[in-house]
């Protein structure tokens, strides 16, 4: 259901930079909830996934893209915008893989371990990963083949990514649940 919601919710705003700063804004709070909880793990999934879009973000709000690609070459232009995308989902990917051995790199604490949320998070990024691929592809053959036809993905981008954010915030709010039940059942064995 939390995921149905985001999505409408999403869907709804429609605006890139409204969905990008909620969706940075939900991977604040969360964040911050799994250090104010010490939960560790949580902290590191979600630190790791707004440590990421922050910069990706922050690269194009401050406008380096748009200096070094130049408006005459679509071809150029669209090749910078979707392969940085592409990069940064790629990184993503690879560090949600190997996510426990990261966390086990950065901090020395007993409680690092394999959670159900780490099978599911790289699938997110893998599936933006191949939209920004068939995005930087459709591009290609936009600009250079000219096949003007070819607008599937341009025409629904926002949307299949705004698919996937609203699937991570889902499993972030799902994983913030799931660990306020753990938290209030070890509460409850202890007594």
């Amino acid at each position: 259901m939390d995921f149905v919601t985001l999505a409408f919710i999403f869907s709804q705003l429609w605006n890139p930079d409204i969905v990008t700063q909620l969706y940075l804004f939900l991977l604040v709070v969360c964040t911050a909830y799994a250090v104010c909880t010490k939960n560790i793990n949580m902290a590191h999934i979600t630190g790791f996934i707004l440590f990421t879009y922050s910069i990706n973000y922050f690269i194009f709000q401050a406008g380096l893209i748009n200096y070094i690609t130049p408006e005459t070459n679509k071809l150029l232009q669209g090749t910078i915008i979707y392969g940085t995308h592409l990069l940064f989902s790629l990184v993503l990917v690879l560090i949600l893989i190997f996510r426990v051995q990261l966390s086990r790199l950065l901090s020395q604490s007993k409680n690092i371990e394999l959670t159900h949320f780490d099978g599911l998070y790289h699938w997110i990024f893998i599936y933006t990963s191949t939209v920004y691929l068939l995005a930087l592809l459709e591009n290609v053959a936009w600009s250079y083949f000219e096949m003007k036809s070819w607008t599937l993905i341009y025409d629904n981008f926002e949307g299949l990514v705004y698919i996937a954010w609203a699937v991570s915030c889902g499993a972030l709010l799902t994983m913030m649940i799931c660990s306020s039940k753990n938290n209030r059942s070890d509460d409850v064995s202890t007594l």
